[in-house]
């Protein structure tokens, strides 16, 4: 069974086997988790997607393709660049369960168990906290077949608390969260004076 949790953070801070990280079509590392990634971890990532772009002679790929990539020097085995936009930056939430499905194979036929994903489309792409939840709800809701852990992370609160809504229906808050609000419920009742 695959556990699904989502977080507000950097994601390049998660400890994980593969990283999913949004790309654009021209795969360079621009902004977003690929620039954080650039800034980390130096050149040796994008000379990799520039070459393999040379090497199947193409100058840009389109939406739903994923790229497999070496660590370049990240805690990562594997890096998954994965692009559910276009050149304008637009998406809709079909090209997001693709790109996710297409990543999520990857990851499993390369024996990665664990799973540290952007919000794909969610930062520069125009995707809505709707349209995103719209499109990993298929996935969320089962098994991923060789995968144990799927954590979800964004700087963007929004879409974290509609993950979370998906991931456990009637929350956007995390269970611990939750769980601390109640214990403080309870504690608070506990000292009210009798009726």
């Amino acid at each position: 069974m695959t556990t699904w949790t989502a977080s507000v953070g950097e994601i390049l801070d998660l400890s994980a086997d593969a990283l999913i990280c949004s790309a654009n079509p021209q795969l360079n590392l621009s902004g977003g988790v690929g620039g954080e990634f650039l800034l980390r971890y130096g050149e040796s990532m994008q000379r990799y997607l520039h070459d393999w772009l040379r090497r199947s002679a193409r100058r840009f790929v389109m939406p739903g393709t994923v790229v497999v990539a070496p660590p370049c020097g990240s805690p990562f085995r594997v890096v998954l660049h994965a692009v559910a936009i276009d050149a304008f930056y637009d998406t809709s939430a079909d090209v997001i369960a693709e790109t996710y499905g297409n990543a999520f194979a990857e990851a499993s036929r390369m024996g990665c168990r664990t799973i540290a994903s952007a919000c794909l489309a969610c930062g520069y792409g125009r995707a809505t906290p709707e349209m995103f939840v719209a499109a990993i709800r298929r996935y969320v809701a089962g098994s991923i077949a060789g995968i144990d852990r799927v954590e979800l992370r964004s700087t963007n609160a929004d879409v974290v608390k509609a993950v979370r809504e998906a991931i456990e229906p009637g929350t956007g808050e995390p269970s611990h969260a939750r769980e601390a609000a109640e214990a403080l419920r309870m504690k608070s009742t506990s000292h009210a004076p009798p009726a």
